[in-house]
């Protein structure tokens, strides 16, 4: 593009040189070429920033109302991640969310802070996050790695992702049977990875929400949230208040 456009100027110079009357709409050819050539690219990076700043002000707005101003302790927070971490390795496409709220309802973590994190897996990037893990197992029980089903796999989701009648539950199908030729290696790495990642995202996101709560308010809950001493609670202040006022009553009396 950058050399048409060069070519366009160099144009313009030889029409003014030749025909002075000529240069203003070889001008104007010149303009309209520049925004015809030039305006998709510029509107396609603007959709693309647009579309990155709204899933960064969603990502945002979640970590900060719903993890670090939610009212439960840091543990239970933590918790629910490293659940939600945890199930995201499994591949247990469509029910990994039934398993996320139940796990966490087991361990008594947060129910909601995980879930997020379960759509991390899904049919777009379930060969990238499956087959490493699918390597790993084959190295822990010393069997070879069928590369070629895998890239056989991917072919047949290709094909039928261009499906218009494509339905969620054909699409869960074919996962679940698609990884049966990969089932034992495939669980048993998935296990493990996913154990060590929930392990890592539980301390990790521990000593973050409590150092953002201490740092913020000088305490573990959000102030709105935690108990009031009795001493301090409304009604023992204005106990106090109507005490003192009685009593500078009876003086001035």
């Amino acid at each position: 593009m950058r050399s048409r456009v060069v070519k366009l100027g160099c144009l313009n110079k030889l029409i003014r040189i030749l025909d002075p009357a000529k240069s203003t709409a070889a001008q104007v050819v010149s303009a309209e070429h520049k925004t015809v050539e030039g305006a998709f690219p510029r509107s396609a990076m603007k959709l693309v920033s647009d579309k990155i700043k709204h899933y960064w002000k969603l990502a945002k707005d979640f970590c900060v109302y719903k993890i670090l101003h939610a009212d439960d302790p840091p543990h239970r927070l933590a918790l629910g991640i490293a659940v939600g971490m945890f199930v995201t390795m499994t591949p247990l496409m469509g029910i990994q969310m039934g398993l996320n709220v139940l796990l966490a309802w087991l361990l008594r973590a947060n129910k909601l802070v995980g879930i997020p994190l379960v759509w991390i897996s899904n049919p777009v990037t379930a060969i990238p996050i499956y087959y490493p893990c699918y390597r790993f197992g084959c190295m822990l029980l010393g069997e070879p790695v069928l590369n070629e089903k895998w890239a056989q796999l991917g072919v047949d989701w290709e094909i039928l992702a261009t499906d218009p009648t494509l339905t969620k539950w054909r699409i869960i199908k074919f996962w679940w049977e698609g990884l049966m030729d990969f089932v034992g290696p495939l669980f048993l790495g998935s296990t493990v990875i996913g154990l060590v990642l929930g392990i890592v995202s539980y301390y990790l996101s521990l000593f973050a929400i409590r150092s953002y709560r201490l740092r913020r308010w000088g305490q573990l809950m959000p102030p709105a949230l935690t108990p009031v001493d009795e001493v301090g609670s409304p009604i023992e202040l204005q106990r106090i208040a109507d005490l003192k006022n009685n009593g500078g009553e009876e003086n001035a009396a």
